[in-house]
């Protein structure tokens, strides 16, 4: 009995160094595997976001897809699939998408606000808010005026105008220029008789957006509305001059005709 395994301990001892070197080669070119997969996936990556800056949305979705296929922990793809999902409006599959970007990196901001619109969309509005809060909540995020100005307009859906304003004058707070969040406490102030604050707000708008008819015509009206007769004719023969076959254009010129000489 002995002998015999005294035999057999060269032979284990040969076939576990031989095993040794068989896992540790499989590993290496794993690795090389990954590597080259990575390399293929940032490729694909690369190719759909030239398919999405040319608004190609199919193709964007194609190299993306295997992007991931290629590379499924990577955030940048996950988060553009689902860019690309809610651009196509399945906000199930675009929600599944932005939760796999947040688990790879839950201190990406942009993605707890995209998460938040495609709530939105999905009429969950308390989640809605809640992402974006959670937006808001990291010091390292860019553009929270976006993530407060979707919050008013969730605020807007729910008919609460006050907090809409609050979320509205937070994101110009932030970023002065943002024409939309200006448009939109423009909107309200006017709904509240405040012509002064409606008009600064809407003057945002219009230099902002100049070709953005609606905002001229607002702003017309919040002239009109505050004794200011010279400057409404201007900004309504602006929304004809925009958008001359509109109903906005057919309400500018009745307003024309009204305005005094």
């Amino acid at each position: 009995m002995q002998g015999s395994d005294q035999a057999r301990r060269p032979r284990s001892s040969v076939t576990w160094r031989a095993a040794r070197w068989a896992v540790a080669s499989a590993i290496l070119l794993s690795g090389c595997a990954n590597k080259a997969d990575v390399r293929k996936a940032d490729g694909h990556y690369k190719m759909g976001y030239s398919y999405l800056i040319d608004r190609q949305i199919q193709p964007a979705y194609v190299e993306f897809q295997k992007a991931a296929e290629l590379n499924p922990k990577d955030r940048d793809t996950q988060y553009a699939l689902g860019h690309v999902y809610y651009i196509q409006g399945n906000y199930p599959q675009a929600e599944q998408a932005f939760q796999r970007v947040i688990k790879l990196d839950p201190r990406y901001a942009e993605a707890w606000n995209y998460l938040g619109k495609v709530y939105d969309e999905e009429g969950k509005t308390d989640l809605a808010l809640q992402q974006f809060d959670k937006a808001l909540s990291l010091p390292q995020y860019l553009t929270p005026d976006l993530a407060q100005y979707n919050k008013g307009k969730v605020y807007l859906k729910r008919k609460q105008p006050d907090e809409a304003l609050r979320a509205f004058s937070a994101a110009l707070r932030v970023n002065p220029t943002h024409a939309l969040a200006a448009f939109e406490a423009g909107r309200i102030y006017a709904d509240q008789g405040a012509n002064r604050e409606a008009i600064a707000a809407f003057e945002v708008t219009a230099r902002q957006l100049p070709d953005f008819a609606e905002g001229h015509y607002n702003l017309a009206k919040a002239y009109a509305s505050a004794g200011m007769p010279d400057k409404a004719r201007e900004e309504y023969l602006k929304v004809v001059e925009l958008a001359p076959d509109s109903s906005l254009a057919k309400d500018a010129n009745n307003y024309l005709a009204r305005l005094p000489k």
